[in-house]
């Protein structure tokens, strides 16, 4: 397995993003985030740490110039429910296309728990994340010929990390978003190919889980 040490964060600036710059960061991986405003949103560049202009709502060409010459893409943004066709459905499928154009194939996708199962969606609140997520899951699996892993995690907290998870989680959960960052970050030089990872907080440690 090739070891990918160069990884691009699409969303570097949302709470999950931030943690998975970290992440990569503490391991040594060296992390380009995109950001739509790098001067305001981000850390001054180290040898080990970018910050580019990366705004979802851009041509794919434009998109796919950010990330050149990484050699894997984590896709944790999100609209906050604020534009979610345009960023957190159209968005990513742009950042999958772009990921095509610029010669990278692994791709680590955020989703959230059961959004591939209708039966589960919320029938209030956050619907429409659900739909948005459901259409941007469907581009990557059968859209796309990229190497992804699609981390589905159960409801987000901002507690501190365990280090530990459960796989496919069985009713009420929670998992620290801390927790989610390491996971995706752990998925990029995973043996997962093209597989979905459900996940909650749990008794296994994460390096050893997947």
């Amino acid at each position: 397995m090739i070891n990918m040490t160069k990884v691009f964060v699409a969303g570097a600036n949302g709470q999950v993003g931030r943690l998975v710059i970290e992440t990569l960061l503490t391991n040594d991986c060296e992390a380009v985030g995109g950001y739509r405003d790098p001067v305001s949103q981000a850390r001054g560049d180290t040898t080990q740490f970018h910050a580019v202009h990366f705004d979802l709502t851009d041509p794919v060409s434009t998109l796919a110039q950010a990330m050149a010459g990484c050699d894997a893409i984590i896709f944790a943004a999100g609209s906050g429910g604020k534009n979610l066709l345009e960023v957190d459905l159209d968005g990513a499928a742009k950042t999958m296309m772009a990921a095509q154009q610029a010669g990278i194939t692994r791709f680590i996708h955020l989703s959230a728990l059961n959004v591939q199962d209708r039966i589960f969606w919320p029938k209030s609140g956050i619907n429409d994340y659900y739909i948005a997520k459901y259409y941007a899951d469907e581009w990557l699996k059968t859209r796309t010929s990229l190497d992804w892993v699609i981390v589905e995690p159960t409801a987000l907290t901002n507690d501190d990390g365990t280090g530990k998870i459960t796989l496919k989680p069985q009713g009420q959960s929670q998992i620290s978003r801390q927790d989610v960052a390491t996971v995706l970050v752990e998925a990029v030089n995973s043996d997962l190919h093209r597989q979905e990872l459900e996940i909650a907080s749990g008794d296994v440690p994460i390096a050893q889980a997947f």
